[in-house]
Parts: structure tokens; sequence; C-alpha cells
């Protein structure tokens, strides 16, 4: 695998730097992460500056009166977190890019014979978790609500093996199932994970051991894929 990108070295630079609890977890699908955060940094860049009219009298305070004078100017060093500046919109797009790279990255870690079932496992999971709340979130708090809290709390302190990875699999598949039509494309979900996510299982349980023994390097690409979207959805809520 070719070496990362300048610019996602950079993101690296700054990921080793914040604490693992000031990264927000991401509760929903990449894709719609990185389709949020393009138009997060478009409406930053068009309202950074006030309108005026045309005798020069504001109609339309800018972004930047949000920062204090002392701020006005000044670029936060890459990672860093607090007041938005003027190039905070290029900062979303470039963590943007780079999470996404890293996303990219770490699914060619994944070994396509499947010889690293636990890889493939952990990224199977992330989807389904994801998938599973952004579309249970629909302002209603309902029986699949209960039934996703549920599962949530049943592995909320699950060991790092591979038969806890298996039952998580198995048991957020099952949830899934029943909504498996409403679920394919959403955020690029493919309903074809619930079934590679039950047969990763059985692949785990004939061949248990610690995950970060069976991911390898795959474990480090998605631990920095996971700080990096965390950081970049920080980003965005500037």
């Amino acid at each position: 695998m070719k070496k990362p990108s300048k610019e996602l070295e950079q993101w690296i630079s700054a990921a080793a730097e914040v604490a693992d609890s000031a990264s927000p977890v991401v509760n929903q699908p990449l894709h719609v992460l990185f389709g949020e955060a393009v138009d997060v940094a478009r409406f930053f860049d068009r309202y950074w500056k006030p309108e005026a009219d045309d005798r020069g009298k504001i109609v339309r305070p800018g972004l930047e009166s949000a920062v204090g004078k002392a701020g006005k100017g000044k670029q936060k060093p890459a990672g860093a977190v607090g007041r938005i500046h003027a190039k905070t919109g290029d900062e979303i797009l470039s963590l943007q890019r780079a999470t996404q790279e890293a996303h990219t990255r770490y699914l060619l870690t994944i070994n396509p014979k499947g010889e690293d079932p636990a890889a493939r496992g952990r990224f199977l999971l992330n989807e389904l978790t994801a998938v599973l709340e952004w579309y249970f979130d629909d302002g209603v708090e309902d029986e699949k609500d209960a039934q996703l809290a549920r599962v949530d709390a049943a592995h909320a302190d699950d060991p790092q093996t591979a038969d806890a990875l298996a039952s998580a699999l198995d048991d957020y598949a099952h949830l899934a199932e029943p909504h498996r039509d409403e679920l394919h494309g959403l955020g690029g979900f493919e309903s074809g994970h619930i079934d590679e996510a039950h047969a990763i299982a059985a692949a785990l349980r004939d061949k248990p051991a610690s995950i970060a023994a069976l991911a390898g390097p795959a474990r480090s690409a998605i631990d920095l894929r996971n700080r990096l979207a965390g950081m970049l959805l920080d980003r965005m809520n500037a």
C-alpha cells in the first residue's frame, strides 16, 4: 500500500494530540457524515463575511462576528478544538478528505480471502450500528428504539474477543433483518451486510482469538479512521 498523502499525515499528527475522550463517537453512516461536511464547509464559506446593501449597511451579519477581535485572522493549528476562524471551512474539507482516505486505507487492509474475519467483522459491526442508529432516530420513542437500546446495553462492555464480536454481529444483524429493505441504500448501506454479518460471526466462532491479534494492521487503520471521523464531526459542530 502506498504511503499516506501529506494531507492525511497532517491529520494523523493532529489526531495523536487529541485525547480519546475529546473525540465524539460518530453514530451515522460515513457517507452521510462526508456529505454533511461538504454542506457545512460551503455554508461556512458563503456566510463567513457579512452581507451589505448598496449603501454599505449590513443586512446580514457574518459568521466572523462570532469571533473576537483577538481571534480574527488567526488560524487554529490542525487538530485544535474551539473557536472558528476564516479557514474553518477549508479545514473541514481537508479533514473530510483525510477521513475518506483513512477509510479507504482501512478497507484495503482487509484480506479479501476472509483470512482475517475480525477486521471484516469490525467493519460490518460499525456499518450495522451506524445505520440502525440513523434509521431508528425518527424523533419517536418506540419499540425499535427500545430494542436497539437493549442490544447496545448488552454489548456495551464486551471484551475484545472473537466470540464477543461474533455475538454482537449476530444480535445487530437480527435487529436489522426486519428492516432490510428500508436500510438498503441508506447512507450507502448494503443489505447484503446483514447476511455477511452472520457468516462472519460463524467464522469468528470457528477461530476464537482476541480481536487485536486477528485484526493486525486493520485494527490500527479502523481506529485511526474512527478518530478522524470524530474530529471531523467535532469540527463541523464548532
